[in-house]
């Protein structure tokens, strides 16, 4: 099952690498259950040991997310080095600020000729579901970047209150 969902979302970013990204997932998995990559052998480990695969899971998802955190702490602290630089010029230190406006106005820009012009004398407009997808994922990406991705909550429920969320922090 991990192989297909690997397959899967392989394929969606880039088309036939989904065999790839699967197998790489699958032996990921594998590895963190401390058996080996085929799917007969992970599914016996899961379910010889449910409660152990488990564990042994949610510490593989705690290691990606680790490493997921820190290459987008290593993305903002590169900004910060060429915005403290002496050295960096007028379009270092404004690449991220001027690639996230063009990502914004390209995105808006298709909208509107999916929206308002005739691409198709027949009406036939297949691609635009595709590329809507990805115009909102590149909007989504542009978004996290200037104000930072939403981390799954991993310690407890979500606070209820504005100053429930203070206290926490």
């Amino acid at each position: 099952m991990v192989q297909v969902a690997g397959a899967a979302a392989g394929n969606a970013v880039l088309p036939g690498a989904g065999g790839l990204v699967g197998a790489a997932l699958g032996r990921r998995v594998a590895d963190a259950l401390g058996t080996e990559a085929t799917p007969q052998a992970v599914v016996s480990q899961v379910q010889a040991n449910p409660e152990g695969a488990k564990a042994k899971l949610r510490e593989l998802d705690i290691e990606l997310t680790r490493l997921y955190l820190e290459d987008q702490q290593s993305a903002r602290d590169m900004q910060i080095a060429v915005l403290q630089s002496q050295n960096a010029g007028w379009l270092a230190r404004n690449f991220v600020y001027l690639l996230g406006t063009l990502v914004i106005v390209a995105v808006f820009a298709y909208i509107g000729a999916i929206t308002f012009v005739e691409l198709s004398p027949t009406g036939e407009r297949y691609a635009d579901i595709a590329v809507t997808g990805i115009a909102g994922g590149l909007i989504g990406s542009v978004a996290g970047f200037f104000l930072g991705g939403k981390q799954r909550q991993i310690d407890g429920p979500a606070p209820r209150t504005f100053m429930d969320a203070i206290k926490t922090r």
